[in-house]
């Protein structure tokens, strides 16, 4: 295996992990917590959600999966939709599907090629980090107000199985 194709497959586990992650907690929560705002300059997890999925299109689907998309940044940050948390998820997971599907098919020589992407020069494999990066950072905010929200209730992702891994 060479250095673009474990590339390619180490960035698809990132956002694929992400979207389990995401999932997993969003799961866990009601329509009302999903647009909970502790404060009108704080986000919800409704327009975090909405902010991904805007960030995700322009820069894989758009930008290499060749998808027509014209991104609204700001609309992303509203709460008018209101979305239920099942066609909330139905649609990121759509998203998901796709997002994998371009990553998996990205050929390891085009990894050095160059993109414009939201006003920046960027080469696929920069933008693919860039992306993959900008997912894990707001899929730990997800998971840290799914926290605050549920308290105790909040069953963990991941736990310890081994001693190696953290178990007493």
């Amino acid at each position: 295996m060479g250095i673009g194709s474990e590339f390619s497959r180490q960035s698809s586990s990132r956002f694929s992990r992400s979207f389990d992650r995401i999932n997993h907690a969003v799961r866990q929560l009601d329509d009302r917590q999903i647009w909970h705002r502790p404060s009108p300059e704080s986000n919800s997890l409704g327009i975090i959600l909405q902010h991904l999925s805007g960030n995700l299109r322009q820069w894989v689907c758009s930008a290499f999966g060749g998808d027509e998309y014209v991104r609204v940044r700001a609309a992303e940050f509203t709460t008018e939709s209101r979305l239920p948390k099942s066609q909330l998820l139905s649609t990121f997971n759509q998203l998901g599907d796709r997002v994998q599907e371009i990553v998996e098919a990205v050929p390891s020589a085009s990894l050095l090629d160059r993109k414009r992407i939201q006003g920046f020069d960027e080469t696929v494999m920069s933008a693919l980090y860039d992306a993959a990066s900008h997912l894990e950072l707001h899929t730990g905010q997800i998971l840290f107000i799914a926290k605050l929200l549920l308290g105790n209730k909040y069953k963990e992702y991941w736990k310890p199985e081994t001693h190696e891994q953290g178990l007493p």
